[in-house]
């Protein structure tokens, strides 16, 4: 017998509990259709698990607003009801374009299956979205050498560590390209070593390895003797018992586990804390400190951007805080307190 993947995966009974129950004048058969289109979105359209949570917050945020104000799918949502929606949207106005795109897409599908009639989000427009700057705290060179310099090497879970942060530290990965890496995606190429990074929307990346992150690498590789099984993961989870020293396998398959996205950013905020460091960073801070430095030492924005693997110039300028200090050195050449009078003699 087929397993129903309603019943047996928790996610899926999820979203059609909200479909069913957050919008009370539909009709039965309606819901279930519109449960079932938000099934195929999810896992017929989407890939990346984040970008799934994030529509799935999107949907049942509007599901609870159409309930607020007992309002069908069809005819009852007009475009004027979104505008209502976004205007009482706490979140950022990123976070309101991407539930926006969340409600555009469901209602697209709906309309291609007859559900609906028109798409109500069609013509919304959210509040433009202009950065000059990413909000991502970057550290400065002395944290990042704290960082970095407080990973004790005296044990896997150490030499684990500090192999996995230089290379967030040298190669700027996203976190969820640095927790899919394999032994085999660090190789060899003309004499020097090289990362192979699987980005979003399966775009594959490929950087040279920084001479730190080479040595951090190989110590790691020698102390796990992972070299002799390429499709492990290149940074495996460990078992619970942080006494262990054996890295966490698949007892059925005995394939390692790779590491969650979230686990990475925990040990972030652990190691930061303990290094002294107060500002919130998290593991993208590293792509913008990397960015950072690599122009404060005089590199150029397009080689950055190829480091980066951005499509376009104008989102690694987003990361690049390297003219910070200049304009700090500028603005303080302001001044309006008294200048003082010479010592007389």
């Amino acid at each position: 017998m087929i397993p129903d993947p309603v019943t047996e995966n928790p996610e899926f009974t999820e979203i059609v509990f909200t479909a069913r129950d957050m919008v009370p004048g539909s009709s039965e058969s309606k819901r279930q259709k519109t449960a079932e289109t938000l099934l195929n979105i999810l896992h017929g359209r989407i890939r990346n698990k984040n970008t799934r949570s994030a529509y799935k917050a999107a949907w049942r945020s509007f599901f609870i607003f159409c309930s607020e104000y007992k309002l069908d799918l069809d005819p009852s949502i007009k475009p004027y009801h979104i505008g209502m929606w976004l205007r009482r949207h706490p979140g950022s106005v990123a976070t309101q374009r991407l539930h926006l795109a969340a409600i555009r897409l469901l209602f697209d599908q709906l309309l291609e299956k007859g559900i609906v009639d028109s798409n109500p989000a069609a013509r919304a427009k959210p509040e433009r979205l202009q950065r000059e700057s990413a909000h991502t705290p970057v550290f400065e060179q002395e944290e990042m050498r704290a960082f970095l310099g407080s990973i004790q090497l005296d044990s896997p879970r150490g030499i684990r560590d500090k192999a996995m942060f230089s290379v967030l530290a040298y190669a700027w990965p996203r976190v969820s390209a640095l927790v899919a890496l394999t032994v085999e995606d660090y190789y060899q190429r003309k004499g020097d070593y090289w990362l192979r990074f699987r980005e979003k929307r399966g775009k594959i990346h490929e950087v040279p390895v920084h001479l730190a992150a080479k040595e951090a690498i190989d110590r790691w590789l020698q102390v796990s003797g992972l070299s002799a099984t390429p499709a492990a993961p290149l940074f495996p989870a460990f078992g619970k018992d942080k006494r262990s020293v054996e890295l966490k396998q698949d007892p059925e398959t005995l394939k390692f586990k790779h590491m969650d996205p979230s686990g990475v950013w925990k040990l972030v905020q652990t190691r930061a804390r303990a290094c002294g460091i107060q500002k919130r960073v998290c593991c993208h801070s590293f792509r913008a400190t990397g960015i950072t430095e690599f122009m404060n030492a005089g590199g150029t924005i397009d080689f950055a951007q190829r480091i980066a693997g951005h499509s376009h110039a104008s989102t690694t300028k987003i990361y690049d805080r390297s003219l910070d200090r200049l304009t700090v050195a500028e603005i303080n050449r302001i001044s309006f307190e008294p200048k003082p009078e010479p010592a007389s003699g």
